[in-house]
């Protein structure tokens, strides 16, 4: 019975027993005052479900089933017999279960007229077996006859599941297999397999269980009396007189058999029949670790993928599709890919959360550090293989810093003095020892997606999955950081990192692509990187130095900036004098045209804790300015912003929007004159259509209906969105849920919109179209107001930059004169783009962006080196 054994393992099979149990309860416990036997056994309409749960739960029904029958003899029947209640109703689920999984080989019983017959049989084999148990329990208690007993409960337990058990199992399969909740969805084949004797026990159990029942049927005379009264009816005799001299006859059973006897033969033979059913309990090896198969090399430590394939529920087209893959122990790979690729799908199969805890269409073989994961429970998986997830948040609930980090190490029964240690090590790799005693839900998302990391690293993984783990980390953190995972891979880690950065992923011994599910990409990260029009058809971007390149029509694939100023000066790139003046005359144009101040702050300081947020801080915003916000994680950027609409109120100094200050305008107010969107769009996100989230904030401003339509199909236009009014937001892609967020927001008709990290979890083409979305904005006279650590890609679009340094600015002003300040942005932990790098060392000036030094830097035509080109 090792199914019986191992479920037990399993969180989802334990919560079945749990669910078994309270629904055969439940319906019990009201029929109780009917009984048929008082204080023994009552009219059971309730019987239909263990069969029902078997079938559809498995081991955890007849554990559910069996608990549930006692939680119900609490109610009125409760003695020593209901220990062998307990037993008999554990196998009127698991006997079912066992032989429907023997004759059908795995299939599921999905309650159709085809499956009928099989049905039936597995009925009246768990009925038989039911009633045997309890009958023979029953009798040498000397309660009652067990002929009466066996006949009682076999006769009603088999009617009820035939009449019943057929439509609840057409209900209720589809929505156990929808939820992933059917015994094959969630249990290993190796658990849940037969036995190698289950033909020769199945035979055993349906025999044992019929004889016990027959019998008990003969000893009361049944089969007499039907003879008797078919013979009177044929004969014309009267059929009163025919059961009175048939009765208490028995046509087949021995005077001097006892059915005491053969009780105790069958219920031996039916318990011993039901465990060989099964596998035996035992195994040679722990569940899920794997062995090389012969002239293969082990890999213990690594990562090895098998055609894997997996498909969400009611998705038609698979998340993944035959992905294979072998990452050697100590290798560090980068994954790279648009969203929606399967990225995060892969990372949850390679620690066990699919297809353990996610349902779904599995197929394929996953070994991670010597673990086939499909098999492993996912807790016992975790502790070879970790991993952070996309949504880092998800992971973080203790009370403090400390208790996170440690959390992992507790449960696992690490010794105080390594917990201590492994704990501080993390700590201060991550740069969080300073907020070791701050609750998690008060770091900023930087800092908690560093705390996600110390968590999962403190617990010593061999395998170390990373879906996208810096995406909320300021540049000198998101350096830190990643130089910590190269010590990881000095050391011999095995690390599989989700990215979408270019000059992280051109570290890795190995890059794959993912598109559309499947593996587009799997070899060298600095040949691919290198090589702009192949990266972008990938839809991934190339690294810097090679978008550049590419621009002015050099073939050379340069990957480091001092590699790119060589080759320039070499080849004589010289800057355009013309276009680089006539860049700073379109600046001072757009500058003279901004309209009035719309946010000012005066002198503000806030504080969450003892330690300041804001210190002091003072800008003002014109109406039409695109401001960027930059600086390390917890600087004071999104506490700053939360001031411009009300969501915070400073503690000193003052913030006047539209020439009104904060404290005199409530939240509500100010939200029609400051829009703002949050670093995660979900948080916002609440309607069952996109149209009524759009429609939400103008119907609270108490608008008609036909201008609150006016303004929703006006914003869903303005973020294109068009055709989407019907959908679920929480169906769209991320990309899709912050153009929602943002039509939202519009709809309000704001005059500035503060946007908190909009790209955060974008891939390379969605960051791109969310900038030219506010640039196109702004163009038609929008106030944008963003916190950003995308700094390349915002330099693209931003007039004006704001650095901030331990809750104060310590730069202010148009985006080129603070990048063209090195010293400065380095203080507010920022690097500058390749191309103001490039364009520094080379000409003294500032570039923003790739498009911008293509625009700006010419090169001399040179005989013989046009083709070179």
């Amino acid at each position: 019975m090792r199914d019986a054994i191992a479920m037990w393992r399993n969180t989802k099979m334990v919560v079945l027993v749990a669910l078994s149990a309270a629904l055969y309860a439940a319906i019990l416990i009201p029929f109780k005052p009917i009984p048929i036997i008082p204080g023994i056994t009552e009219i059971r309409p309730a019987a239909a479900v263990p069969i029902v749960t078997g079938l559809l739960f498995g081991p955890a029904a007849a554990w559910g089933c069996g608990m549930g029958n006692l939680i119900g003899d609490f109610f009125g029947t409760v003695g020593p017999g209901s220990l062998f209640g307990l037993l008999g109703n554990f196998l009127l689920a698991y006997i079912p279960y066992r032989l429907w999984h023997l004759i059908y080989r795995g299939r599921p019983a999905v309650g159709s007229l085809r499956q009928l017959p099989g049905f039936a049989l597995v009925t009246l084999a768990g009925s038989a077996a039911c009633g045997v148990v309890i009958a023979y329990g029953i009798d040498i208690l000397g309660i009652a006859p067990y002929a009466v007993v066996a006949t009682i409960i076999t006769v009603n337990n088999f009617l009820v599941g035939i009449v019943l058990g057929m439509p609840l199992l057409a209900l209720l399969y589809p929505r156990a297999h929808h939820w992933g909740l059917t015994y094959l969805q969630i249990m290993a084949d190796e658990d849940v397999g037969s036995g190698m004797l289950a033909p020769v026990a199945g035979l055993v159990v349906v025999a044992a269980g019929v004889v016990g029942a027959l019998a008990a049927l003969d000893k009361m005379g049944v089969f007499a009396i039907t003879g008797a009264i078919a013979r009177a009816l044929a004969t014309h005799h009267p059929v009163g007189a025919a059961v009175e001299a048939s009765r208490g006859t028995a046509l087949w059973m021995p005077e001097e058999m006892s059915l005491r006897e053969l009780g105790l033969a069958c219920s031996v033979l039916l318990c011993g029949g039901a465990a060989l059913l099964a596998r035996l309990p035992w195994r040679y090896r722990p569940v899920g670790m794997t062995t090389a198969t012969k002239g293969e090399e082990a890999a213990p430590t690594g990562l090895r993928v098998a055609d894997l394939s997996f498909a969400y529920p009611d998705q038609k087209v698979p998340a993944l599709e035959a992905v294979s893959f072998r990452q050697k122990p100590g290798e560090l790979r980068f994954l790279m890919g648009r969203t929606g690729a399967g990225k995060s799908t892969l990372c949850l199969c390679l620690n066990g959360v699919i297809p353990q805890l996610q349902q779904g269409q599995y197929r394929g073989k996953v070994e991670a550090a010597g673990c086939d994961v499909a098999r492993l429970p996912v807790a016992q998986t975790a502790q070879q293989v970790g991993v952070v997830f996309q949504d880092f948040e998800s992971q973080l609930f203790c009370s403090d810093v400390v208790h996170e980090v440690a959390f992992a190490l507790e449960n696992r029964g690490v010794l105080p003095q390594q917990m201590h240690k492994a704990v501080e090590r993390w700590l201060n790799t991550m740069g969080l020892s300073h907020l070791r005693h701050r609750e998690p839900a008060t770091l900023s998302g930087g800092e908690k997606q560093r705390l996600a990391l110390a968590a999962v690293m403190a617990a010593d993984p061999q395998v170390v999955i990373l879906d996208e783990p810096m995406t909320d980390l300021d540049p000198q953190g998101a350096t830190e950081v990643n130089q910590a995972f190269g010590r990881l891979h000095e050391q011999g880690r095995t690390l599989l990192i989700v990215d979408h950065n270019s000059p992280r992923a051109a570290q890795a011994d190995v890059l794959m692509v993912l598109a559309e599910g499947q593996l587009a990409y799997e070899g060298s990260a600095q040949e691919l990187l290198s090589e702009a029009q192949r990266a972008q058809e990938l839809e991934i971007g190339p690294l810097p130095t090679a978008d550049i390149f590419a621009r002015i029509g050099l073939s050379a694939r340069p990957v480091t900036v001092a590699a790119a100023a060589k080759e320039l000066r070499r080849l004589g790139a010289q800057l355009n004098q013309h276009q680089w003046e006539q860049l700073l005359q379109q600046e001072a144009e757009r500058a003279s045209s901004y309209g009035q101040l719309i946010v000012q702050a005066h002198d503000v300081h806030f504080s969450y804790t003892e330690t300041p947020a804001l210190r002091g801080v003072s800008l003002e915003v014109h109406r039409g300015e695109f401001v960027i916000i930059l600086g390390s994680n917890g600087s004071g950027k999104t506490t700053l912003c939360k001031h411009f609409n009300g969501l915070l109120k400073p503690q000193s100094g003052e913030v006047v929007v539209a020439g009104q200050s904060t404290d005199q305008r409530d939240t509500a107010d100010l939200a029609g004159i400051v829009g703002y969107l949050f670093q995660n769009p979900d948080h916002q996100l609440f309607a069952d259509t996109v149209y009524a989230e759009v429609a939400f904030g103008p119907r609270n401003l108490g608008l008609e209906d036909p201008e609150v339509d006016q303004r929703v199909r006006h914003a869903l236009t303005l973020t294109e969105l068009e055709g989407y009014e019907q959908a679920d937001p929480f169906a769209l892609t991320k990309g899709q849920r912050q153009r929602v967020a943002l039509a939202s927001v519009l709809a309000l008709g704001p005059q500035v919109i503060v946007f908190d990290e909009p790209t955060t979890g974008l891939d390379i083409p969605q960051q791109q179209a969310m900038f030219k979305l506010l640039s196109r904005l702004n163009d038609e006279g929008q106030t944008i107001i963003m916190v950003t650590h995308h700094t390349e890609l915002a330099l693209s679009y931003a007039h004006r930059a704001i650095l901030m340094a331990a809750g104060q600015i310590i730069a202010d002003g148009p985006a080129r004169q603070v990048f063209s300040e090195p010293k400065v942005c380095a203080r507010a932990h920022q690097s500058l783009p390749a191309s103001a790098e490039l364009s520094q060392e080379l000409f003294g000036v500032t570039l923003l962006s790739p498009a911008e030094f293509a625009h700006c830097v010419r090169l001399p035509e040179r005989p013989g080196e046009g083709e070179q080109r």
